[in-house]
């Protein structure tokens, strides 16, 4: 005849629950960490053309944050760029002029050039030491001011000196640039958020 069940038996059996319980709460909280972060990281892309510019967004449902990158190519030198970073999250130190090292020495004086009349002040555009042969205007106000002014022009160009000292003029179009513009506004207008307008905004 079998005697009683052994005592240590519904202890362990209850440190079983407790410990199978512990593992799923873990598992939960796991998977909603996961699915959160999934959430987060998904967004919607646009990538349209207009004119002479292209336009290239990031709307990230899960923050509201949106990434756009405004740009055209040159019109006399086809490797320069003309790009705009436009960012609800930080200030992305405004218009960025790229240009072959060959065409424009950017330690010199690089002056601006919209609409037949030169932007004041004199230079600027800034070296940009974050990305290979480019100035920026890294100034929010002045570069407010120089959109402005672009955005009725039919070109802008940088004008400076080449590393062997010669005048050197890289152009480029503004064809379509209102609209991009107009378009990355309605774009981050559907985040209900403002442009970061100002070093170290977010």
């Amino acid at each position: 005849m079998p005697g009683p069940m052994p005592g240590p038996m519904p202890a362990l059996r209850h440190g079983q629950r407790l410990i199978l319980a512990l593992a799923m709460l873990a598992a939960v909280t796991s998977a909603a960490t996961s699915v959160a972060m999934a959430d987060d990281k998904s967004f919607r892309e646009f990538d349209e053309t207009f004119k002479s510019w292209k336009l290239y967004c990031q709307l990230w449902t899960g923050t509201r944050q949106v990434e756009c990158e405004l740009t055209a190519r040159g019109v006399n030198d086809r490797t320069a760029r003309l790009v705009w970073l436009r960012s609800t999250e930080r200030w992305r130190e405004g218009l960025r002029f790229r240009v072959s090292a060959e065409s424009l020495d950017l330690d010199r004086l690089v002056r601006v050039w919209a609409d037949r009349a030169v932007f004041k002040p004199d230079s600027p555009c800034k070296p940009y030491r974050f990305e290979t042969n480019t100035c920026a205007v890294t100034d929010p106000d002045l570069n407010r001011r120089m959109m402005e002014k672009i955005a009725t022009a039919p070109e802008v160009s940088i004008v400076g000196q080449s590393p062997s000292g010669e005048k050197t003029e890289v152009r480029f179009p503004l064809a379509g640039f209102r609209e991009v513009v107009e378009r990355s506004d309605a774009i981050r207008a559907m985040a209900g958020r403002p442009w970061a307008t100002s070093p170290g905004a977010e």
